[in-house]
């Protein structure tokens, strides 16, 4: 085993029917003599959920460390049981081990109550058992975690949009979208879901203004066309 290995993100390149190449991407660790690969978040943190298991030397022949995650700073003890505990705490949350999941989302905030994966963590736990007020709070507070608005946190901000506007908090969901889009001003998604949230506040202009964005940007986007029908019907 090298002593040179480092944990993060790594790739390979993988070749399809007709010569084309797809890159995949595995948050990878060493446990013991054997390389463990695990699924990764759309934000890209590991899920903790094991997809393959492989030799060290198997591994070196397949995989190239992802040079975005070998600039990042090395990361203290205490970051990486925070980030150990969040992981554990979405597995149960995933499998409705509700308890469980807000247990770990609490041991992690006891120790930085502006951990963002954990707050939003556990207000998702609180909404999955029907807590509504207490999911709201957690929201509410979320809300001034200044860590929330780093630019590597597009697909939080996009996630915590979703929930808030779930729990009909459309005004905070409309805020989250929009800093998500100063982040990436060319994702139709975030379009939609800003529109979807002006929406339901009956911002009917705005919605479709930003409905207008998403299927300039994705004409087939079969979502938005359906949400703009009924933004028509309402104008």
């Amino acid at each position: 085993m090298s002593e040179d290995f480092v944990e993060g993100v790594y790739h390979e390149e993988k070749i399809l029917t007709g010569g084309l190449k797809e890159e995949v991407k595995y948050w990878v660790k060493q446990d013991g003599d054997a390389i463990i690969l695990e699924f990764l978040r759309l934000d890209g943190a590991s899920t903790g959920m094991e997809a393959e298991r492989l030799s060290f030397e198997n591994f070196e022949k397949r995989f190239i460390k992802s040079l975005v995650e070998e600039k990042e700073p090395e990361k203290t003890p205490e970051e990486r049981k925070r980030e150990k505990l969040v992981r554990e705490g979405e597995l149960h949350l995933e499998r409705k081990e509700f308890h469980s999941a807000e247990y770990e989302f609490g041991n992690v905030l006891k120790m930085d109550d502006k951990d963002v994966r954990a707050n939003l963590g556990l207000g998702k736990t609180y909404v999955a058992q029907g807590r509504t007020e207490e999911a709201k709070e957690v929201f509410s507070k979320m809300t001034d975690i200044d860590d929330l608005y780093e630019d590597d946190n597009k697909h939080t901000l996009n996630e915590f949009g979703i929930t808030l506007r779930r729990e009909k908090m459309y005004g905070e969901a409309v805020k989250s979208y929009q800093r998500a889009l100063e982040i990436d001003s060319k994702d139709p998604v975030l379009y939609y879901n800003l529109a979807l949230a002006l929406f339901h506040q009956d911002q009917i202009p705005s919605a479709k203004k930003n409905l207008d964005k998403a299927l300039g940007l994705k004409a087939d986007f079969d979502d938005a066309q359906k949400l703009m029908l009924l933004v028509e019907k309402k104008r």
